[in-house]
């Protein structure tokens, strides 16, 4: 029995830490998608056709989403279909980043134009990252009330309480 337990421990351990840094990497590419979704915009704004503005996006995102990009052009370099290339973001984003994906997809495929979807996309993302630090926040006071606890208690305990048990028995032992 205890060696299956002992078998087990660490397996459990490795698999709780694999979901936690996975869902690490994908709260801050969450974080980080709305800033390469403005860049997308900003391309796109400009005039340039969607791959160019993935090239855009692969050279000025922040650093923890730019590897998605990269691979998406790389593919696309590589001679995969503009459609194929694009599946490479979610793979290394997640989930959030269809709607960008989709976006791009139809606009190359459709014809259709991307500029007002994206910018509403851009500010959809933004909000979901405010909504984000706002929710953080919130979090940080009961967060921080452990540490605050066993941080100042001793000291309290030290300088308010611990004098006047000790003047208290002072009494006590002259009385």
């Amino acid at each position: 029995m205890s060696l299956v337990l002992l078998a087990t421990v660490p397996i459990f351990i490795l698999v709780r830490r694999r979901r936690h840094r996975a869902r690490r990497r994908q709260r801050i590419t969450a974080q980080l998608l709305p800033d390469s979704v403005d860049i997308i915009v900003a391309a796109l704004r400009a005039g340039s056709t969607s791959i160019d503005s993935l090239n855009l996006a692969a050279r000025h995102s922040p650093e923890g989403i730019r590897s998605a990009f990269v691979a998406c052009v790389r593919a696309y370099d590589d001679g995969a279909r503009f459609h194929e290339a694009l599946d490479e973001i979610p793979r290394h984003v997640g989930p959030h980043s269809w709607p960008v994906v989709d976006l791009l997809k139809d606009h190359s495929r459709l014809g259709i134009p991307a500029i007002d979807t994206a910018e509403q996309l851009a500010v959809e993302a933004r909000a979901s990252r405010r909504r984000a630090v706002e929710t953080s926040a919130r979090e940080l006071p009961v967060r921080l009330a452990l540490p605050l606890v066993v941080c100042s208690l001793p000291s309290f305990v030290l300088i308010v309480i611990a004098p006047v048990i000790i003047g208290a028995f002072n009494r006590i032992s002259l009385g």
